[in-house]
């Protein structure tokens, strides 16, 4: 993705990377009073880019979380909070998601938008979960959503943008500093059009393992083309008229018809009379 390249990281701490000509070899106290530091800070831990593991990850995902949530705040409606979070659990245990811990949540924005950061958290914003009308159509946004962490794609964007601004070391980069890169590309930046494509696929058939009618995307997405203006949503993740073809037949050729989370009211009596 070669827009990752010019993405502006001024805000990552500076030392982040050091040259060979800067470097001066500690002596045996320095080491000492670094490691005592780090313990007190918790040990920080630094990670080789290049071979991001499954708890590395989650552990990046961690400190993202906290960057999100320090700019978008929690609704404040446990029922709300509840409702999202079960369905989100719903789609991994019924599909072949990755073995990592999956956290869901909304924030409270106007904002019709979706997205997911490395260690398996999503968020969904109230203005999206107002513009979908029935559990069907949020389903097919949340599986999207696992299908993008389910395909590593923010470690992908998150090696290429260490890899463009030269911030790697040879000890490695420590996780602070992954979060706040990570932050950066999942609020700044869309997902390139061949990870959309890809999460669509995958959204999908996490949607049909699940049992919802995997229609239900394309008529959430041409909902709100067709709505006026350019939703957040659809800003961060583009959508094209090909794009919903792709999905629907990809919906028509699995020849599985059901109506599972299509009721209306269900959806306006459990979420959006409390929204």
């Amino acid at each position: 993705m070669i827009a990752l390249g010019i993405i502006s990281l001024n805000i990552l701490p500076v030392g982040a990377s050091q040259s060979a000509t800067d470097t001066v070899s500690p002596d045996r106290s320095e080491l000492v009073a670094i490691d005592v530091f780090d313990a007190i800070r918790g040990a920080v831990q630094y990670i080789q880019v290049s071979n991001i593991s499954d708890e590395q990850e989650v552990a990046i995902g961690q400190q993202t979380n906290e960057q999100v949530l320090s700019q978008y705040q929690l609704y404040n409606n446990a029922q709300i909070q509840e409702y999202v979070s079960n369905l989100g659990q719903e789609l991994v245990s019924n599909s072949d998601s990755r073995d990592i811990p999956f956290n869901f949540q909304v924030v409270a924005s106007d904002e019709i938008n979706a997205f997911a950061t490395p260690g398996g958290f999503v968020y969904v914003t109230t203005g999206l979960m107002q513009a979908a009308e029935n559990r069907a159509q949020l389903a097919s946004v949340v599986a999207h959503e696992i299908a993008h962490i389910n395909e590593r794609h923010g470690v992908k964007n998150l090696q290429k943008a260490v890899a463009a601004q030269g911030i790697a070391s040879t000890v490695g980069v420590d996780t602070n500093t992954l979060a706040q890169v990570a932050y950066q590309l999942t609020v700044d930046l869309p997902q390139s059009r061949s990870f959309e494509y890809e999460a669509d696929s995958s959204g999908l058939s996490i949607l049909q393992q699940a049992g919802y009618p995997a229609e239900a995307f394309a008529q959430f997405l041409t909902k709100l083309e067709d709505s006026g203006g350019t939703p957040e949503f659809l800003r961060t993740h583009p959508s094209s008229d090909n794009r919903i073809e792709a999905i629907n037949q990809k919906a028509q050729a699995s020849q599985v018809a059901n109506n599972k989370g299509q009721d209306n009211a269900e959806y306006r009596n459990n979420v959006l009379a409390l929204l």
